[in-house]
């Protein structure tokens, strides 16, 4: 384990996030089984005891990690909206910032959906997680809701339901995601991520 100088009193809150980004980059370059209270000590530069004053174990860590990353998500596709005023602009703005993140940071994405984290296996673990759980990631998939009601309410959707029809976006943007690292030398069309979107949006002329 490396040096690392005693926080100061009130540096508790940094502790938390050095923790929480060392638990990212285990889990960034492995899976959920590389995270161990020991590793994570090892790569954060603190005694593994110290973490117990933020984490009760290592499942608690694992939730930290992913509500940081959809958090992060969430910050970029808002951002992506921002001085946007015509509604389509901002969702196709949104949904190509939503690509943008999965390509850009595979690792990160792969926390985010299950890859490198069973959610289902912490919550067998600790149940009293699942209260934490419902709620994850739906901050993210909020502003896609939010971009179809626009689009809706300008009379440029013709989604009756923008919950259900962000649903089906979501799925639509995952699964372009995911193949596009699956099968890279594909030789995708120009255009589709414009095509998933106006269509799973039900956008209109």
């Amino acid at each position: 384990m490396t040096g690392r100088e005693r926080n100061k009193r009130g540096e508790g809150a940094q502790l938390r996030e050095e923790i929480v980004a060392a638990a990212t980059r285990l889990l960034d370059g492995g899976t959920e089984q590389s995270v161990t209270l020991r590793a994570v000590a090892r790569e954060a530069g603190i005694t593994a005891p110290s973490i117990y004053s933020h984490f009760a174990d290592r499942d608690s860590i694992l939730l930290a990690v992913a509500q940081f990353e959809f958090a992060s998500l969430e910050g970029s596709l808002r951002e992506a909206a921002l001085g946007l005023g015509d509604p389509v602009e901002r969702l196709r703005a949104v949904c190509a910032t939503y690509l943008d993140f999965a390509v850009r940071w595979p690792g990160r994405y792969r926390i985010l959906f299950g890859a490198a984290w069973d959610a289902r296996q912490s919550v067998d673990r600790v149940p009293a997680m699942a209260e934490d759980l419902e709620v994850l990631g739906m901050g993210a998939f909020g502003v896609l809701v939010e971009a179809v009601a626009d689009c809706a309410a300008a009379g440029r959707s013709a989604s009756t339901d923008p919950t259900a029809d962000a649903a089906a976006l979501w799925v639509g943007l995952h699964g372009f995601a995911q193949l596009q690292t699956a099968a890279s030398l594909f030789p995708w069309p120009d255009g589709l991520l414009r095509t998933i979107t106006d269509r799973l949006a039900l956008l209109q002329d």
